[in-house]
Parts: C-alpha cells; sequence; structure tokens
C-alpha cells in the first residue's frame, strides 16, 4: 500500500492535525476511495489519526471492519467520506 502513496504528518499551529497524502499513484485504491494528492487525514471511525503509529494501530484493529468513515481536510473545508467494504 505504501507504494501506492506518500504519507507525512501535517501540522497546523504548530500541533499535530492528521496526515497528509501525496503522490497518489493512478489506479490505486486510494484514487478509487476518492483520496486526493493534498487531502489530510483527520480521523477514521470517529478516531483522532494525527501520528502515522497511530495510522499503523487502526489499521490493525479494521482489517475485520466492514464499513469505514474518513475525516478529510480537502483545500481547507472538512469532508467525511463512507465506505461500505465487501
Amino acid at each position: 500500500l505504501m507504494k501506492q502513496v506518500k504519507v507525512r504528518p501535517h501540522t497546523e499551529n504548530g500541533q499535530a492535525a492528521g496526515l497528509m497524502l501525496s503522490s497518489i499513484k493512478r489506479g490505486s485504491i486510494f484514487r478509487r476511495m476518492g483520496l486526493r494528492s493534498g487531502d489530510v487525514i483527520t480521523g477514521v471511525n470517529g478516531s483522532n489519526l494525527v501520528s502515522v503509529d497511530d495510522a499503523l494501530k487502526l489499521y490493525e484493529t479494521m482489517k475485520s471492519s466492514s464499513n469505514m468513515s474518513i475525516e478529510i481536510k480537502r483545500r481547507g473545508r472538512n469532508r467525511t467520506i463512507d465506505y461500505n467494504i465487501e
């Protein structure tokens, strides 16, 4: 998965504020999910996401989940993208 996107911590006013996505490959799962380069993921399923460690822990707990809600900030606006995983 990490070959499909670059992820780095994002800060606002000196505080951790999520994970910024960049260099998302065409045809990748991230692109198909509607995510774009420059999006900042701030949370997943109501849990804050401010570090790569948070993302790894969350990934482990969500492997068996059938629904996912991703909170992002895109161009300064907050959005939620809901997914049903089959």
